[in-house]
């Protein structure tokens, strides 16, 4: 579904990402892990189209996307979060989810003015779907609050929620469980694990070995841009270099 082939990016002197080739399959829940400066974030703008690359090539679906603009991904079928949640902190809850769920298609600056009834009729048909998404996250009671008021795993949980009302094909994650209580952090384990078992693509970078180790099926790890590990999550955790880059020799 999503291959790379000779990824390269540089800051300066730094070598951020340096990966020769990498596929993704479909249907298949991966993480990505490594130390501070690995270079998994830089990874994620790469093939989401927020940074453009120094060389290399990426291609979704056997089609060349490389350096294509984030949008015309995400039309394509791959869609990402963020590390630092970004959502519209002066709309509401269901104001957020509805925004994310309308496109090039279903809205237009005439439709609005005219009041169509095919409009309208769309409407509340993203107003229904995303009431059905925010019901699963837990986070229907406050559609009418806004975005600046809920908490910072709440926010977390309303991401997510934009990013799948488009039924995406391929789900990038950055670092879902960053910044959330435990508890909170199970629950959107098994949201993650849900997406997954519907068949959703996905690709999630985690500091959180435990909860990578404990719903991924493919672990990769990254150490100064490059990749040193590839493949389930108890052949990784034994893999002696990821021991000595990543996890450290106590948790062989």
């Amino acid at each position: 579904m999503l291959k790379v082939h000779n990824l390269r990016k540089r800051f300066g002197g730094v070598k951020a990402v340096d990966i020769d080739d990498i596929s993704f399959e479909q249907n298949q829940l991966t993480s990505i892990i490594g130390p501070n400066g690995a270079g998994k974030t830089t990874f994620f703008d790469l093939i989401s189209g927020f940074t453009e690359g120094d060389e290399g090539k990426v291609f979704l679906n056997e089609k060349n996307i490389t350096n294509s603009q984030p949008f015309s991904i995400a039309r394509q079928g791959m869609v990402r979060t963020f590390q630092l949640t970004k959502v519209f902190d002066r709309m509401t809850v269901i104001e957020n989810m509805m925004f994310s769920g309308s496109n090039t298609k279903n809205d237009s600056l005439f439709r609005s003015l005219m009041k169509l009834s095919t409009q309208k009729n769309n409407e509340n048909l993203i107003r229904e779907k995303a009431f059905e998404i925010m019901k699963d996250l837990n986070i229907d009671h406050m559609a009418d609050s806004y975005a600046r008021e809920l908490s910072g795993g709440q926010k977390k949980l309303l991401e997510l929620g934009r990013s799948i009302i488009n039924d995406p094909k391929i789900l990038l994650l950055d670092e879902p469980l960053a910044g959330v209580n435990p508890k909170l952090a199970e629950e959107i384990l098994s949201i993650i694990q849900k997406l997954s078992d519907q068949g959703i693509t996905i690709i999630m970078v985690e500091h959180n070995i435990e909860a990578v180790m404990k719903i991924s099926e493919r672990v990769i790890v990254l150490a100064e841009g490059s990749v040193i590990a590839d493949g389930n999550p108890e052949k990784v955790r034994k893999d002696p270099k990821v021991i000595e880059a990543y996890l450290g020799s106590g948790n062989e």
